[in-house]
């Protein structure tokens, strides 16, 4: 049978629990640069596929977006790790295959 954590166990696993909240939850000014930059890439991929218009397939669509986030990152110079890639991509290719009304 396990013992029952007393007040101090009790105490470090509900801080741990509030720094694992605050790390996960971004912030409001962490969030509006990952939206900007997100808007930022969706406008330049969504006017070159535009002028190109030769992708109709979501696969196509998503290899394109893919490399294009991963070009205009290194050409603006921006770092971001593989976790940022990936929400970049989802939400970049989410809004081209269904655009905001």
């Amino acid at each position: 049978m396990a013992a029952k954590p007393d007040k101090d166990e009790a105490a470090n696993m509900d801080e741990l629990h509030e720094i694992r909240v605050r790390r996960d939850s971004p912030t409001q000014g962490m969030r509006d640069a990952f939206l900007e930059l997100k808007n930022k890439l969706s406008d330049r991929i969504r006017e070159e596929l535009r002028l190109t218009g030769d992708i109709d397939h979501p696969a196509q669509l998503r290899s394109y977006a893919h490399d294009r986030i991963d070009a205009l990152l290194e050409e603006q110079g921006i770092v971001a790790n593989r976790s940022e890639r990936r929400q970049l991509l989802e939400a970049i290719v989410a809004e081209l295959i269904h655009p905001p009304s």
